[in-house]
């Protein structure tokens, strides 16, 4: 018998409504209260034959999970499980078996999460997801497939759907070559992933967002020759295909798409973050002007009615995005139409995202219109980003006020006109209101979770005129939000609270681009931290990483933001762990993260010691550094631990022996491998640790730590070269055991890590040649892949090569991928067609940022232990205009300024260091004839002046 309709289903659980998880409602779930362990137990009232089951997971997913039947309630058959749970549509497909009643157990749930079971669908086998190839259904599921080499699982969805990846479990043997390929009529396929390296456990694909009907695994080699053994082949699907965003994606696209939010029309939205310093919530704001005041909250849309007719941002041929003063976290969004103007700004002040939206007549004749300010069901973050659908089940309008779902949301300086609230048919409020104002009731409730609202303000502009209307929004629960506060003061007092905080800007060269991006870096570090942590981003990041914490405080450091760099590395220093391990995860409120990456990222070792050692260096805090010293010791100690797990699986003649033990520090690394990048850290530690040590006086600490770091460099040095020999390549690869390419984690040999000693000299030049030819691929307009502005980090290789045409060019590809332009920041990934709806990390991405900020100020000025390095390289462009300016920057030897002119014939230079003068100075110009030093002579070696100090330096040429 096939399954009944759910409306002769019952459900019990061990807590909560689960009639919530069959109710068909895709905007309801079932949350089981915190137990050891939740059920769900299903009567069909009839025996039914099964053949599959889907389950719609809301934001908290059981890992450790499966499905059994029952004819009697008695004895209990398995049908699928999964020791991999990650959310989203999972599909199971089993032979087909005979049951009345189906049981959901969670295995060992973790405390911390209550699963969302959003809906529950369960499948006769005609119904159900399908296999082609007889007798492997059990994949998804159920049982170990065997897969000689040559063979294929064919998954049938049964229609087109969303694929967003798989995974794969092995068994004893494994694929070590397989694709992953998709169809949309089971004959012709498309590859969208290939392994050529497998080496068992597990596997992950991920690929561009498509659809399909049709998956396909084939293993095309395997480690036994009896073949592979799939333990579980897990199908990673979007879960929008009956969801709310998906109705409201399929309204979208069949209305005018300038009126909706553009993530709903599949186009990649580009956002910055609104916030205040030191506290965590932050609002963000798009590059339309669309406002999200909290995270996972819907957002607010405005448009223009003008002639009776609405237009929104996406329509117009005039937008553009800019930064107070060019650089401050005060953003705008400027548009026009039909010769009106509308500029929206947004602040974050006292707990409310507040936006002005001035709108100005730029025509020649008077123009009658409204603004009109919608609230809609969908975040700014969009799903392809973990984010999407923002659920309203409730709203009203109580004059000047919005209320969202009991809470509220929003009010503006005036009240409006007209006011629309509307449930979804079809389509939200926009439908109701495209083609003139429409007064509705002022509050609805609905199981829908897509209401929407439409506040329209009147406006009367002569030619010129102008009229602004402020909107308040809360960035957390308990803030009462002031429309009526004087908007333009207060943004003058935030301004001045940010220009008194960051201090007058650092560095000043010609090229304003440059200048405006390095000071945005060190505003945007100090709005995506929290009292405490640095965050790499306001949304999916919203954790605080070593990694990305190190680079954000030496960026504050050197950008004169000096004690929030020490609190953050103290406040570390207190949780590393008693044997030495550097969490490389922390919560913001200080636990360690159990996420994916807990305690198996071995880089945060050397990233948690060299930070440490950059904040003495420039402090010379001696209070600082008895605080740190005895972390520092037992972080770099632990190191020697990781080593000997190696050195006790490969002996003295492997290229392993000696290298940390294996992790998943490396971006990309889906399991631990041996990543040089985490050598490269490590040994950076040894070293540091051995000047600390030597700074604060304890001999036995220093010798050891000098002893172990020559050992370390030696093993290091030798494992580059035979990795290197062995696979027959002319590269320096990513790790030891894969045959990955990637120069921007060599580069941290060079910096930070300055362990570039080891690096094999002969191989070096065609590794960074790889950069070269990468940058010229990208700036192809017909360039369709990603890449990472990561990359940055080859600024500071090719700068020490002396490869500076490579370094100005990676330098022009950097700036021309910040999106948009306006705002100074990057995203973690970047995309060559710039609306393709992919995953883009988070944005604003302060590591990143950070990243950018060090290598320029490393190209101006850099400190070489008792040199200072001046003008590494120097874009002649820097030069233009007022010159080059160094501002109280901080160094080694006190804080430096500096300015750099020039005419037709000679440049100036005058230097002041306020503290302990360097030994040597060098200065990089190119075409120098002659140059005097405080009227001295200096030597000049190619287009290096060299002095012993210098106040002042002319060079001719």
């Amino acid at each position: 018998m096939d399954v009944p309709p759910k409306s002769r289903w019952s459900v019990t659980a061990g807590s909560g409504d689960p009639g919530l998880a069959i109710d068909d409602h895709y905007a309801t779930m079932w949350r089981s209260d915190p137990s050891t362990e939740p059920w769900l137990e299903i009567d069909l009232g009839v025996v039914a034959t099964l053949g599959g089951l889907e389950v719609y997971w809301g934001k908290e997913t059981p890992i450790r999970h499966g499905f059994e039947s029952s004819l009697d309630r008695k004895t209990w058959t398995h049908l699928c499980r999964t020791q991999h749970g990650e959310g989203g549509q999972e599909v199971f497909a089993f032979p087909p078996v005979a049951g009345r009643f189906v049981r959901w157990k969670c295995d060992k749930p973790e405390p911390a999460r209550t699963p969302e079971m959003i809906e529950i669908n369960l499948y006769s086998p005609a119904d159900a997801a399908k296999v082609v190839e007889q007798g492997r259904i059990a994949a998804l599921g159920n049982a170990p497939v065997k897969l000689a080499s040559g063979e294929s699982i064919t998954v049938d969805f049964g229609y087109k759907r969303f694929p967003l990846g798989a995974f794969i479990k092995w068994g004893e043997s494994y694929g070590t070559v397989f694709s992953a390929n998709l169809s949309d009529d089971g004959a012709n396929f498309r590859e969208v992933g290939r392994i050529a390296t497998g080496d068992g456990d597990s596997d992950s694909f991920w690929w561009r967002s498509t659809t399909s009907r049709y998956f396909r695994l084939t293993v095309h080699a395997a480690s036994s020759p009896e073949g592979a053994i799939v333990n579980e082949l897990k199908l990673r699907l979007l879960n929008k295909d009956r969801m709310p965003f998906g109705e409201f994606e399929r309204a979208a696209q069949a209305g005018r798409g300038d009126l909706y939010p553009q993530s709903l029309l599949g186009r990649q939205v580009y956002w910055t973050v609104v916030g205040e310093r030191e506290q965590p919530a932050e609002a963000l704001f798009d590059e339309y002007g669309n406002l999200e005041p909290q995270a996972e909250a819907a957002q607010i849309t405005p448009l223009l009615r003008l002639g009776g007719v609405l237009h929104g941002a996406p329509a117009s041929e005039a937008i553009s995005q800019s930064l107070a003063d060019g650089a401050l976290p005060i953003p705008c969004v400027t548009w026009s139409m039909l010769d009106i103007e509308l500029r929206a700004t947004a602040i974050a002040h006292a707990g409310e995202a507040l936006v002005e939206y001035c709108i100005t007549n730029r025509g020649s004749l008077p123009q009658d219109g409204a603004l009109v300010l919608a609230v809609r069901p969908v975040q700014i973050n969009p799903y392809w980003q973990h984010g999407g659908h923002a659920a309203i089940d409730a709203i009203a309008v109580d004059g000047r006020r919005v209320w969202v779902n009991d809470r509220i949301f929003a009010a503006f300086s005036r009240e409006p006109e007209s006011v629309s609230v509307a449930d979804f048919d079809n389509g939200d409020v926009i439908r109701l209101i495209e083609n003139e104002p429409r007064q509705t009731v002022r509050s609805l409730r609905s199981v829908s979770g897509l209401l929407s609202a439409a506040c329209e303000f009147g406006f009367s502009l002569k030619p010129g005129g102008s009229v602004a209307f402020v909107l308040s929004s809360p960035m957390w629960n308990g803030v009462v939000p002031r429309p009526d506060i004087a908007f333009c003061a207060v943004r003058e007092e935030v301004t001045r609270a940010w220009r008194e905080k960051i201090g007058p800007r650092k560095i000043i060269v010609g090229d304003r681009e440059v200048s405006d991006t390095v000071e945005a870096q060190t505003a945007l570090i100090l709005v995506n931290a929290t009292q405490n942590a640095f965050k790499p981003g306001p949304r999916n990041y919203d954790r605080t990483w070593i990694r990305d914490g190190s680079s954000q405080a030496l960026a504050l450091l050197w950008a004169g933001s000096i004690d929030e760099a020490k609190a953050y590395v103290l406040w570390y220093s207190k949780r590393i762990y008693q044997n030495g391990l550097v969490p490389p995860i922390l919560n913001l409120d200080g636990s360690v993260n159990q996420g994916y990456g807990s305690d198996i990222e071995f880089d945060a070792q050397g990233q948690f010691v060299g930070i440490a050692a950059d904040i003495y260096r420039v402090t010379r805090d001696r209070d600082f550094l008895r605080a740190i010293f005895e972390p520092v010791v037992r972080a770099t100690r632990f190191i020697a631990e990781l080593s000997a797990r190696t050195i006790a699986l490969h002996g003295p003649e492997s290229w392993l022996h000696g290298l940390l033990a294996p992790s998943i520090s490396h971006e990309g690394y889906g399991k631990p491998s041996y990543s040089y990048w985490d050598n490269f850290f490590a040994l950076s530690a040894w070293r540091n640790c051995e000047y600390l040590a030597i700074e604060i006086g304890d001999k036995d600490v220093a010798a050891h730590a000098k002893t172990k770091g020559q050992e370390f460099a030696e093993n290091l040095a030798r494992s580059l070269r035979m990795t290197t020999e062995r696979l027959g390549s002319r590269f320096i690869h990513g790790s030891a055991d894969r045959e990955d390419l990637d120069p921007s984690s060599t580069s941290i040999a060079f910096e930070p890590c300055r362990v570039e000693d080891v690096l094999p000299r002969d191989f070096v030049s065609a590794t960074y040649d790889l950069v070269s030819h990468q940058i010229e691929q990208i700036g192809k307009p017909e360039f369709v892949g990603s890449y990472t502005p990561y990359g940055i980090r080859n600024l500071n290789a090719f700068v020490s090569l002396g490869r500076f045409e490579d370094a100005f060019r990676l330098l022009s590809a950097a700036l021309a991928c910040r999106r948009p332009n306006g705002w100074r920041f990057w995203a973690e990934v970047v995309w060559g067609e710039p609306q393709s709806p992919e995953y883009i990390g988070d944005m604003p991405h302060t590591w990143i940022g950070a990243e950018f900020a060090t290598a320029i100020r490393r190209m101006l000025l850099r400190e070489n232990g008792d040199a200072l390095e001046l003008f590494r390289a120097v874009p002649d462009r820097w030069w233009e205009g007022e010159g080059i300016t160094l501002h109280e920057l901080t160094t080694t030897f006190g804080t430096a300024n500096l300015r750099a002119r020039r005419d037709q014939s000679q440049a100036t230079v005058d230097l002041k260091l306020s503290g302990p003068a360097p030994k040597r100075i060098t200065f990089r110009y190119p075409g120098a004839k002659q140059a005097r030093a405080d009227g001295r002579l200096c030597d000049i070696h190619g287009d290096v002046i060299s002095a012993p100090n210098l106040h002042r330096l002319v060079i001719d040429f």
